[in-house]
């Protein structure tokens, strides 16, 4: 038989599928499994959100849209861009896809040409590098430094440039860090792609979970570098609404219609129902945002207070999203059952079996001296796991 797709060879499984999917296996066998993989908040969607879809089937609102999104949504999400995040756009700068992954991957599909280079700090959303080999560009690989909160400047990003750049992949609030890049940083970052022409993909689908007076910043809203950037946002994360599959783009019209013509191909329009819910998500009551904001951070400081006690292992308080990236540097080399813990895949997968907690390896996000835990679970949930994670890696020699 004929070979398959050596396009599809050269990318990597998402490990956090991986091991969700595992953990969910041994759960099913009986084991008492806590899963703290999934970027998933615990919480339901808004009901207000939940009725406008109930009300979009009753109406009979289930045909195709437009292919870009329906009118009212794309308006309504310029509105939002224009009110939160100062970026100028309009209707015809917005383009609705089917989650934040179709989203960024329209983008670079509509950027990028054989030959072409992505930068792409580390920590890393698992996807990005897959996705750049997706449209036949090629990743450059920039690891942040941990003592830095995993931030970095113009300066770091400097000497990853050449003629091939094409454009960087930002991610503010951080999956899997939590980091946050201040403006002062990404007004430099500007600064660099102006000078060197290359585009910027702003991934700001964590904007709205955001701690200790961090501001986010939207890199789009810098008159100099406005057409040369692709804001990528959505619901899902803001909203508790993940599995509606409702992500967007703002970008300058010519690349909207690129990423258009993509989707026209691969998807068409996003669920018209789905966007009848991010419709009234957008528009209507937000204090349910911010009753989940505030129970994640509290969360958020009850892990950090459990597993800095432990010892080999160190972490950085993010100062967004909802995940914690604890280095386990110093757990690799010590044994369990006489065998070696050499890497983030082992500590992951000895955690599962010793402490029944699934957590997602760090090679998966570029670090392989990491684990990434989230914490959108319930505190009772996240208590356990961090005493069962002490009892585990107390158990190493």
């Amino acid at each position: 038989m004929k070979s398959l797709s050596k396009k599809v060879d050269k990318i990597e499984e998402s490990q956090t599928i991986a091991i969700t999917s595992l953990a969910k296996k041994l759960r099913a066998e009986g084991k008492n499994i806590i899963t703290l993989s999934a970027g998933e908040p615990d919480f339901p969607t808004p009901e207000h959100v939940k009725l406008a879809a109930i009300k979009a089937i009753q109406e009979n609102f289930t045909k195709y849209t437009q292919n870009e999104g329906t009118p009212e949504l794309r308006e309504a999400i310029a509105t939002k861009l224009h009110n939160d995040n100062h970026i100028d756009v309009k209707a015809s700068n917005i383009l609705v896809s089917n989650g934040g992954k179709h989203s960024i991957f329209n983008a670079l599909q509509a950027i990028c040409n054989p030959g072409d280079e992505v930068i792409v700090p580390a920590p890393y959303w698992v996807s990005f590098p897959e996705m750049v080999k997706l449209a036949d560009a090629t990743p450059v690989i920039f690891k942040a430094r941990e003592e830095n909160g995993f931030t970095f400047d113009a300066n770091d990003l400097r000497p990853l440039l050449s003629s091939k750049t094409k454009a960087i992949i930002l991610n503010s609030p951080n999956n899997p860090s939590g980091g946050v890049l201040s403006e002062e940083h990404l007004r430099g970052i500007a600064r660099l792609a102006v000078e060197n022409d290359f585009y910027i993909i702003s991934d700001e689908i964590y904007e709205k979970v955001i701690y200790d007076g961090n501001v986010h910043f939207s890199i789009g809203s810098l008159d100099d570098v406005h057409d040369r950037v692709i804001t990528a946002n959505g619901v899902s994360k803001a909203y508790s609404m993940t599995g509606w599959r409702i992500g967007f783009i703002a970008a300058n019209e010519e690349i909207i219609s690129r990423a258009a013509k993509v989707q026209s191909q691969m998807t068409s329009n996003a669920s018209s129902i789905s966007q009848a819910a991010a419709l009234e998500a957008i528009r209507g009551d937000q204090s349910e945002v911010e009753k989940m904001r505030v129970a994640f951070q509290r969360r958020r400081d009850i892990l950090v207070d459990k597993l800095s006690r432990i010892g080999g292992v160190s972490l950085k308080k993010p100062g967004g999203a909802f995940y914690l990236f604890p280095s386990i540097k110093n757990l690799l080399g010590r044994r369990y059952e006489g065998k070696v813990i050499r890497n983030s895949i082992d500590v992951s997968r000895f955690l599962l079996e010793k402490a029944q907690v699934a957590v997602v390896p760090g090679i998966a996000f570029g670090s392989d001296e990491h684990v990434r835990i989230s914490y959108a679970y319930a505190e009772k949930d996240l208590v356990e796991a961090a005493g069962r994670i002490a009892s585990a890696i107390s158990a190493l020699k």
